[in-house]
């Protein structure tokens, strides 16, 4: 899972500063130590936010193993600006 969120902030941070705001995790299965897995995240929704200015993205993420199922299912909402 911490690489999971992490993935992230080193996507986002890239590009600027970027603040995770909220993170909500679901476990559906066993991930063991040697298998191999495959993580992703997929944007739903980026706002702009004049106040804070910068965006506000929410997520959808996951952990799928070897077979392709899915081990960890994740949302996730962050701050994204040019610099804080």
């Amino acid at each position: 899972m911490a690489l999971l969120l992490g993935l992230t902030a080193s996507h986002f941070s890239q590009s600027g500063s970027m603040v995770g705001l909220e993170y909500w995790v679901q476990f559906r299965r066993p991930v063991f130590a040697d298998e191999t897995i495959r993580l992703e995240w997929l944007i739903i929704k980026v706002s702009s936010n004049a106040r804070l200015g910068g965006h506000i993205v929410d997520l959808r993420g996951r952990i799928r193993g070897e077979d392709g199922r899915t081990a960890v299912g994740a949302k996730g909402r962050v701050f994204v600006t040019d610099k804080l």
